[in-house]
């Protein structure tokens, strides 16, 4: 089964038919930004309206305090099946509880695979410095955990990868950049390519 999101629903394909979903099928919002399936096969949806969980027969709109998520970009589960989304901050759920982990912008969320969540997003009040941090495993589930800005720059920070070898991938508005743990290499410039 394939999912696709787009700005008009979210779309099944099982190999040999499309099954089409909108908000006339129960979607809070039909501008789809992103779709993660779970370990138990939910899948997890943002768009730039409300964000929510299908479990194969109904659409629940995600919520905090009473408050429905709005403008999720990216959603991932970690290797515990915590999942996390971006949204005017990050958020980590443990399966019973929405927990607010930063008011750090977020785009793009990956894990590594030392169990570090590595992030992009709009650097606040400065909404055109986008920045990647590395939130430690270490320190990731407590009330403050330990954030690392690895760069910071504008504009828009996009495309985030862990890559096999442990580096840090970034596509960035024109550039792209590796990080290796001790070095960001900017593929793009003229420094980096001699």
């Amino acid at each position: 089964m394939i999912w696709l999101g787009t700005a008009g629903g979210v779309s099944r394909y099982d190999g040999k038919t499309f099954q089409n979903f909108t908000t006339k099928d129960g979607l809070p919002h039909n501008d789809i930004t992103t779709i993660m399936e779970d370990k138990t096969g939910k899948l997890w949806i943002g768009t730039r309206g409300e964000a929510f969980v299908y479990n194969g027969k109904r659409f629940t709109t995600l919520t905090h305090d009473g408050n429905a998520f709005q403008n999720v970009f990216s959603i991932i589960e970690d290797k515990k099946g915590n999942v996390w989304l971006g949204r005017d901050g990050l958020w980590c759920y443990d399966g019973r509880t929405f927990t607010k982990v930063s008011d750090r912008g977020v785009y793009a969320i990956i894990e590594d695979k030392k169990g570090n969540i590595w992030t992009t997003g709009q650097v606040k009040p400065d909404r055109s410095l986008w920045e990647l941090c590395r939130y430690d495993q270490e320190s990731l589930y407590t009330k403050k955990p330990t954030v690392t800005q690895i760069l910071s720059r504008g504009p828009a920070l996009l495309g985030l990868l862990a890559a096999n070898d442990g580096s840090i991938w970034v596509g960035a508005t024109g550039e792209l950049y590796r990080y290796d743990g001790e070095t960001l290499i900017n593929f793009t410039s003229k420094e980096s390519q001699k």
